[in-house]
Protein backbone atom coordinates (compact mmCIF):
# COMPACT_ATOMS: atom_id res chain seq x y z
CA UNK A 1 0.00 0.00 0.00
CA UNK A 2 2.68 2.65 0.76
CA UNK A 3 4.49 2.26 -2.35
CA UNK A 4 1.10 2.42 -3.80
CA UNK A 5 0.84 5.58 -2.04
CA UNK A 6 4.82 6.71 -3.14
CA UNK A 7 3.92 6.05 -6.58
CA UNK A 8 1.18 8.07 -7.24
CA UNK A 9 2.48 11.02 -5.06
CA UNK A 10 5.22 10.64 -7.50
CA UNK A 11 3.16 10.70 -10.46
CA UNK A 12 1.42 13.95 -9.00
CA UNK A 13 4.81 15.65 -8.91
CA UNK A 14 5.52 15.07 -12.62
CA UNK A 15 2.44 16.37 -13.41
CA UNK A 16 3.19 19.87 -11.50
CA UNK A 17 6.21 19.98 -12.78
CA UNK A 18 5.34 20.91 -16.65
CA UNK A 19 3.07 23.99 -14.24
CA UNK A 20 6.08 25.21 -12.77
CA UNK A 21 7.92 28.51 -13.39
CA UNK A 22 11.31 29.29 -12.56
CA UNK A 23 12.75 32.71 -11.91
CA UNK A 24 16.16 32.09 -14.44
CA UNK A 25 18.89 34.85 -14.10
CA UNK A 26 20.35 35.82 -17.32
CA UNK A 27 23.97 36.56 -18.02
CA UNK A 28 23.67 39.90 -17.40
CA UNK A 29 22.58 39.02 -13.84
CA UNK A 30 18.37 39.79 -14.23
CA UNK A 31 15.84 37.04 -13.61
CA UNK A 32 13.73 35.85 -16.76
CA UNK A 33 11.01 33.71 -15.97
CA UNK A 34 10.63 30.54 -17.37
CA UNK A 35 8.74 27.01 -18.20
CA UNK A 36 10.59 24.49 -14.96
CA UNK A 37 10.90 21.92 -18.02
CA UNK A 38 13.72 24.91 -20.14
CA UNK A 39 16.00 24.66 -17.05
CA UNK A 40 19.30 22.96 -17.82
CA UNK A 41 22.25 21.91 -15.84
CA UNK A 42 23.92 24.83 -14.46
CA UNK A 43 21.49 27.40 -14.40
CA UNK A 44 20.66 29.35 -11.61
CA UNK A 45 17.54 30.24 -10.24
CA UNK A 46 15.90 32.39 -7.31
CA UNK A 47 13.25 30.94 -5.52
CA UNK A 48 11.20 32.47 -2.75
CA UNK A 49 8.57 32.05 0.18
CA UNK A 50 5.53 30.09 -1.10
CA UNK A 51 7.38 28.68 -4.05
CA UNK A 52 7.96 25.08 -5.54
CA UNK A 53 11.51 24.47 -6.11
CA UNK A 54 11.64 23.45 -10.22
CA UNK A 55 14.62 21.16 -9.94
CA UNK A 56 17.35 18.99 -8.38
CA UNK A 57 19.93 21.37 -7.41
CA UNK A 58 22.31 22.60 -4.41
CA UNK A 59 21.92 26.02 -2.70
CA UNK A 60 24.39 28.66 -3.63
CA UNK A 61 23.45 31.37 -1.45
CA UNK A 62 21.01 31.86 1.41
CA UNK A 63 18.83 29.52 3.73
CA UNK A 64 15.60 28.31 4.15
CA UNK A 65 13.18 26.04 5.65
CA UNK A 66 11.65 23.64 3.50
CA UNK A 67 8.61 21.28 2.83
CA UNK A 68 10.14 18.34 1.51
CA UNK A 69 6.77 15.82 2.30
CA UNK A 70 6.31 15.50 -0.91
CA UNK A 71 9.24 13.25 -1.53
CA UNK A 72 10.80 11.85 1.73
CA UNK A 73 7.25 11.59 3.39
CA UNK A 74 8.03 13.35 7.09
CA UNK A 75 6.12 16.15 8.01
CA UNK A 76 8.76 18.43 9.53
CA UNK A 77 10.34 21.29 7.38
CA UNK A 78 14.09 21.28 6.87
CA UNK A 79 16.59 23.79 6.89
CA UNK A 80 18.83 24.42 3.92
CA UNK A 81 21.21 26.43 3.51
CA UNK A 82 24.63 26.81 0.97
CA UNK A 83 27.72 25.23 1.99
CA UNK A 84 28.31 21.91 3.86
CA UNK A 85 25.91 18.64 3.76
CA UNK A 86 22.46 20.52 3.74
CA UNK A 87 22.63 22.19 0.48
CA UNK A 88 21.15 19.75 -1.83
CA UNK A 89 17.30 20.70 -3.02
CA UNK A 90 15.17 18.25 -4.58
CA UNK A 91 12.80 19.37 -7.76
CA UNK A 92 8.90 19.44 -6.20
CA UNK A 93 9.39 20.71 -2.96
CA UNK A 94 8.39 23.95 -1.42
CA UNK A 95 10.17 26.57 0.06
CA UNK A 96 8.57 28.13 3.38
CA UNK A 97 10.58 30.78 4.43
CA UNK A 98 13.23 33.10 3.22
CA UNK A 99 14.58 32.70 -0.59
CA UNK A 100 17.78 30.89 -1.87
CA UNK A 101 19.77 31.03 -5.35
CA UNK A 102 19.99 27.24 -7.04
CA UNK A 103 22.31 26.18 -8.93
CA UNK A 104 20.71 23.46 -11.10
CA UNK A 105 22.07 19.85 -11.00
CA UNK A 106 19.94 17.81 -13.46
CA UNK A 107 18.94 18.28 -16.66
CA UNK A 108 15.11 17.48 -17.62
CA UNK A 109 14.60 13.21 -17.87
CA UNK A 110 17.32 13.10 -14.76
CA UNK A 111 15.43 14.68 -12.25
CA UNK A 112 13.27 13.61 -9.18
CA UNK A 113 10.41 14.78 -10.97
CA UNK A 114 11.12 13.18 -13.93
CA UNK A 115 12.65 10.16 -13.32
Amino acid sequence: MAEGRGKAQADELRKSRTQLLANRYKADGLLEQVAAEQLRKNDVILVIANEVIPGDGEIIEGAATVDESAITGESAPVIREAGGDRSGVTGGTKVLSDQIKIKITANPGESSLTA
